[in-house]
């Protein structure tokens, strides 16, 4: 490859920057030097300038680099571009919050990537003009890419302002923000338009939402694991919404290995919320009359399955308000609202990033439960998140899990009203990472919702329920401000180990490193069986299998498997059974 070093003259412009950095009084960054047109496989060292509130120059400031599209090169750990395909864009440089950048032109025929008859171009030389820099712009899903565009006057002078932006089709990604010109992808992929207009100036850039290779992997691996957590079992009906007052519901259940139906198969049977329903031995359901949201869980040998039922009044109040929900990014912009209306739920979902970690949510609102029409914003919890643009993970503190933040605003007035209590509590469903918990030696049993504030959490209500099959966790909701999960008060540990109730099983430490104990009570003489098994279902180690007389017993597992083989850091799940059977399914985590 034929390379060529050009070296800034760094002396002749500092001055300049300088200047223009000490008037200001703020933090600032600066390329230094102008738009770049270069020939591809070049190497162009470059350079820019970080100068404190105080106006000093920080040598050692860690800028990064990138280009715009991507193709066009990239910028190595010594700051040397290397340009690869043709084409035009951008050279950014990125210090904490700041950024800057200057038009980056790699010459040669740019390749068509859509296979298409481009328009005449000379039909763009005529001035004044607006450029939008790339003209075609790639991104992933859920992810966001920044945008320039140049006003181009009479003399063919480029000239930074801001530009009205427009996404067609809509459903590609949010409205760019003016301010920043960074665009946020949604969990769609296609092709469309950008459009930037000034005045009666407008001009087009193409844009291809795309989902890569190793995205698309990772989803098709948590879709799997997910399988394998639990469904091989399958209830029916699914999720439903009915009233009070409703027939008694017969719920049913199958469970395949390998497609083919166990037809002797016994199902346990159970709900949530008992105040909600009822269910017998055979998945008969019955409404108490009470409204609110309960799970139907059906279980056999080492696998649960889950679904959803709502009870709604449909006559508390026959003035339907309407609810207006938009979500708000954090660099303040705001997306398209969407309005439902009282009886209605609102199903989270194509938000980009960072607030992805909200999708797949549930906000469903009871009849009467506000006497007004309202607007929602809704927000990731600044106090207890951390994110920036460089990642596309949201990392939560405090030990929190998961978060979202509701301010409300009555329609027609200019008063977020804080806490917004509602008549009737408010169904949310949020999702949690059951990778995250695994890391963090945290059971999804253990989980809790909070209210949270700057004096601490407060417990939402008496009836949370954690769905480990979904990955969601729910809750009655009686007002609208910061709401968190996170793990109850409630530990096991070693140095705090309760008196046991009857039949109960515990095991600590939990996580554990090189070997954890399992204590369990039996009332009378019985036999005992435990094992403990992989997330597959597959016997890892037959701890005891014996007859016990009545009393306290405790048993050591090393994390060896039954070969004395030792076991990989993992979670796995020890089965209690007594007499034949099953009393306890506990999870216990290995991390070595």
């Amino acid at each position: 490859m034929k390379k060529f070093y050009t070296i800034t003259k760094l002396a002749l412009l500092l001055p300049f920057c300088f200047a223009a950095i000490v008037a200001t009084g703020q933090e600032s960054l600066t390329i230094v030097g102008d738009d770049l047109t270069l020939n591809p496989d070049t190497v162009y060292e470059v350079s820019a300038v970080y100068t404190d509130s105080t106006g000093n120059a920080v040598d050692n400031a860690k800028i990064k680099w990138n280009t715009e599209p991507g193709y066009l090169g990239k910028v190595d750990k010594d700051g040397f571009l290397i340009t690869n395909h043709p084409g035009e864009g951008y050279l950014i440089a990125k210090y904490k919050e700041l950024r800057d950048s200057v038009m980056l032109k790699v010459n040669g025929v740019v390749k068509n990537d859509d296979n298409e008859d481009d328009e005449d171009e000379d039909m763009d030389d005529e001035y004044p003009k607006i450029k939008i820099v790339p003209d075609h712009i790639k991104v992933e899903l859920n992810d966001s890419v920044e945008l320039r565009a140049f006003y181009i006057d009479s003399s063919e002078t480029k000239i930074d302002t801001t530009f009205a932006w427009m996404v067609k089709p809509g459903n590609l990604g949010a409205s760019i923000n003016p301010e920043t010109g960074i665009f946020y992808s949604a969990d769609t992929t296609g092709k469309g338009l950008i459009i930037a207009t000034l005045g009666e100036l407008s001009d087009t850039a193409k844009i291809t939402v795309y989902e890569s290779k190793a995205k698309k992997e990772k989803k098709e691996k948590q879709e799997q694991i997910e399988n394998n957590r639990g469904k091989q079992l399958s209830i029916n009906p699914g999720d439903q919404m009915v009233y009070t007052g409703h027939d008694p519901i017969q719920y049913s259940a199958v469970y395949k290995t390998n497609g083919q139906k166990h037809q002797d198969a016994e199902f346990l049977w159970s709900v949530s919320d008992t105040s909600v329903a009822s269910i017998n031995d055979a998945g008969l359901l019955t409404l108490t009359g009470t409204t609110g949201l309960t799970l139907i869980h059906a279980e056999y040998s080492n696998f649960k399955a889950s679904v959803e039922l709502l009870v709604v009044d449909s006559m508390v109040d026959m003035n339907v308000n309407t609810i207006s929900i938009r979500r708000v990014l954090p660099d303040g912009q705001e997306l398209k609202a969407k309005t439902i209306k009282e009886g209605e739920s609102y199903k989270i979902g194509g938000l980009p990033y960072p607030l992805n970690i909200l999708n797949a949510g549930m906000l469903h609102f009871p009849f009467g439960c506000i006497d007004e029409d309202v607007e929602i914003f809704m927000f990731i919890p600044e106090e207890y998140a951390e994110h920036n643009d460089s990642s596309t993970e949201v990392t939560f503190t405090d030990d929190v899990i998961t978060g979202v933040k509701f301010s409300v605003k009555p329609l027609g007035s200019d008063t977020i009203v804080e806490p917004y209590y509602f008549n009737i509590p408010v169904n949310l469903s949020m999702v949690f990472k059951h990778e995250l918990l695994d890391s963090l030696g945290v059971s999804p049993e253990d989980l809790d919702v909070f209210f949270a504030d700057n004096t601490g959490f407060e417990e939402v209500d008496g009836h949370v329920a954690v769905d480990t099959v979904r990955n969601k966790i729910y809750a009655n909701i009686i007002h609208f401000s910061t709401i968190v999960v996170k793990q109850g008060d409630a530990k096991t540990s070693a140095e705090s180990i309760q008196p046991l109730p009857e039949n109960a099983l515990k095991i600590y430490p939990n996580p554990f490193t090189s070997s954890a104990t399992v204590e369990f009570m039996i009332d009378k003489s019985a036999d005992i069986q435990i094992v403990i098994y992989n997330l597959f279902g597959q016997e890892v180690q037959m701890l005891t299998n014996r007859a016990y007389e009545e009393g306290i017993h405790r048993i050591k597992w090393n994390g060896n498997d039954n070969n004395g083989a030792t076991a990989t850091s993992g979670v796995y799940l020890c089965r209690f059974s007594k007499n034949g059977q099953v009393e306890h399914v506990n999870k216990i985590v290995l991390n070595r």
